[in-house]
């Protein structure tokens, strides 16, 4: 059994007020919730946390300060391990930065790599969001790099009787009705991006989870064999991450609130209260099956939790 943790966009160097939020954002806040990450680890050496998961916009903007303070912040009991999001990769030498201020984000000094975990292969691939890769400014043009693409396939073809999670920044499917309540799915990323995955659960039925960051939303959308989660932002009220228990038999999610552990008040939008999903998309039991009936295609696209 392996226990980790996964957050995404903690927007370290935010500006209060300013940027793309769901909820209130308090990313000046990030020492103290991490700090009560921690102690919410501590309290609970049983779990034997493995590592942390980052899905991406670690930073709100890169420059050697930024990285600076992230290695320190982000220095916690556990690993963490970092799929770049876009605002990780604000500026052209956002790599090279990266890999040299801060290396021990990446395991195997790769910037897509693989951790193994109890019967489970946990992949991270960086989106790419512009025809110059590894950089964003304004696109919203998500995509793998062929590279990127051969590699992860290369890595699900490898290993056909272990269960694979992949982890990517970008979010691969909106946000259904169903938790909404709006009239159209929400946030929806472009075609060509979804046939992506379409492809790969196609392929490859050994993909049983997909993460993804980006939206600041929680949700979960099954699609045939493959489980799409995305995370709301760890630096948005009421702070939240997922704990995720895997086994050779078994995938378990739950989403926890760090709001009891913190001492400073923060404001909520009870407007959006979907932002937090329903009670399946915050968590669910997953029995995996990497062969027979149960892998197969079927094509029942989209299907909400």
């Amino acid at each position: 059994m392996t226990r980790f943790l996964y957050i995404a966009d903690t927007h370290l160097g935010a500006v209060q007020g300013q940027g793309y939020c769901q909820q209130p954002r308090y990313a000046q806040r990030l020492p103290a919730l991490l700090d009560a990450l921690t102690r919410w680890m501590e309290a609970r050496p049983e779990l034997e946390i493995s590592f942390v998961l980052h899905g991406g916009d670690m930073v709100d903007s890169v420059d050697p300060g930024a990285l600076r303070q992230a290695g320190e912040v982000f220095r916690l009991p556990v690993p963490v391990c970092l799929s770049l999001g876009n605002h990780d990769l604000t500026s052209r030498d956002a790599v090279e930065l990266w890999r040299t201020v801060v290396p021990c984000l990446f395991p195997q000094g790769r910037l897509a790599f693989t951790l193994e975990c109890d019967g489970w292969m946990v992949h991270s691939v960086p989106t790419q969001w512009c025809d110059e890769h590894y950089y964003w400014e304004e696109a919203q043009q998500p995509h793998l790099s062929v590279e990127d693409l051969a590699w992860l396939e290369a890595a699900l073809a490898a290993h056909p009787d272990m269960a694979h999670l992949v982890c990517t920044h970008g979010a691969f499917v909106g946000v259904p009705t169903a938790q909404t309540g709006f009239d159209t799915a929400y946030h929806v990323p472009p075609v060509a991006w979804t046939a992506t995955l379409l492809r790969l659960i196609r392929c490859y039925p050994q993909l049983k989870v997909v993460f993804g960051g980006h939206t600041h939303i929680n949700s979960h959308v099954r699609i045939t064999q493959a489980h799409l989660v995305t995370a709301s932002a760890f630096v948005e009220t009421p702070f939240e991450f997922k704990l995720v228990e895997v086994t050779p038999e078994r995938f378990t999610l739950e989403t926890v609130s760090l709001l009891p552990y913190l001492s400073f008040q923060a404001g909520y939008d009870w407007n959006r209260t979907f932002v937090q999903g329903r009670g399946c998309d915050r968590g669910f039991v997953a029995t995996v099956q990497t062969s027979g009936p149960a892998s197969r295609w079927t094509g029942d696209f989209g299907s909400s939790c």
